[in-house]
């Protein structure tokens, strides 16, 4: 009984601390693709795509959170802009969270000069949850005023906002979440406060090596709701290209394979500590890919499951090899960092 009630207060406490995760479930997959952090990034690549990604969180822990989600992105033909987007289910006991969100994005190039094109772009998102609370199967012999054991669905629209710059092969960028002052109204107002607007700061750069068939990729993100939660994250990505040459104003390469990892930290104030640590595996065959990530908690809670899971198969559709860019002949990004 004791281990029970532990494993019921270390969840709570994890949960608590982190950066709103049930209102943002697919925060854990941006290392598949930066649309989900900043939708500047739905259309800066040639390619249209469509990603199916499944996530088991916790495992071993009963009713613990599943997600699952449908994402495609697309560049707009002959316009200096994309679109994005998803829909996603994420389970997590009596709660259910079924929602979607719309990408667009618009470009500038600042400048371009062969392969030195410098990149501005631009990027709004609306996103619409569906929250579902059933308690008709909580149990009834303990008595709590706030439960009152039917099944509640509230919906809670929100929109986000990023701006990102890219110089070559390197971007910088930010993004705010949670721009519409909206709570979910199945919860006590007073005791939940309207969202914050969550920042995200990220970095990124790719980094040729031996002829453009080795890619070092680094990133970082550092993402904050100004209230004394902030989270960092460090990753790296390692490709290997392979396959016959696919020469346009860029070389590149039909099929690859990568490894990489992500290291995750909280910043929060008077505190700061391990939270995850991600081994990542992935490979591409002309369109389509493959993705595994295994997510290693470094907090007390590790003890009580054995990691979490995630996987994605995806489709690439490649557009033209090159393009005009208005009266600039360079060609838009071959790669998604």
């Amino acid at each position: 009984m004791f281990r029970r009630v532990r494993i019921v207060f270390i969840l709570v406490f994890s949960i608590s601390a982190s950066l709103s995760a049930q209102n943002m479930p697919v925060h854990e997959q941006y290392m598949f693709d930066w649309m989900l952090v900043n939708p500047a990034f739905a259309g800066i690549s040639e390619v249209t795509s469509v990603k199916m990604v499944h996530r088991d969180q916790w495992v071993g822990i009963d009713d613990a959170p599943r997600t699952s989600f449908l994402m495609f992105k697309h560049r707009l033909k002959g316009r200096a802009g994309g679109v994005g987007g998803y829909i996603y289910s994420d389970q997590n006991g009596p709660n259910s969270y079924n929602g979607f969100q719309f990408s667009w994005s618009w470009q500038a190039l600042l400048r371009a000069k062969r392969y030195n094109r410098l990149i501005l772009s631009f990027g709004m998102s609306f996103r619409g949850l569906l929250h579902t609370l059933d308690e008709s199967r909580f149990d009834r012999d303990m008595y709590d005023p706030l439960i009152d054991y039917s099944r509640k669905v509230t919906f809670v629209p929100n929109a986000n906002a990023g701006v990102m710059i890219s110089y070559r092969q390197h971007f910088i960028g930010a993004s705010f979440e949670n721009l519409i002052p909206w709570s979910d109204r199945m919860y006590n107002i007073q005791a939940e406060p309207i969202n914050y607007v969550i920042m995200n700061i990220h970095t990124g750069h790719i980094l040729q090596l031996k002829k453009d068939r080795y890619q070092f990729r680094p990133s970082l993100l550092v993402k904050t709701n100004f209230h004394g939660l902030t989270q960092m994250d460090i990753n790296f990505k390692f490709h290997i290209m392979s396959g016959k040459e696919i020469r346009s104003v860029y070389l590149r390469y039909p099929n690859e394979i990568w490894i990489g990892a992500s290291y995750n930290q909280t910043l929060d104030w008077n505190h700061s500590a391990p939270l995850s640590l991600s081994p990542a595996v992935g490979f591409s065959i002309h369109a389509f890919s493959f993705m595994y990530l295994y997510d290693i908690g470094l907090t007390s809670l590790q003890s009580y499951h054995y990691g979490s899971h995630q996987i994605s198969i995806g489709i690439r559709f490649f557009r033209d090899k090159y393009r005009n860019w208005s009266k600039h002949n360079v060609p838009s990004f071959n790669d998604d960092f």
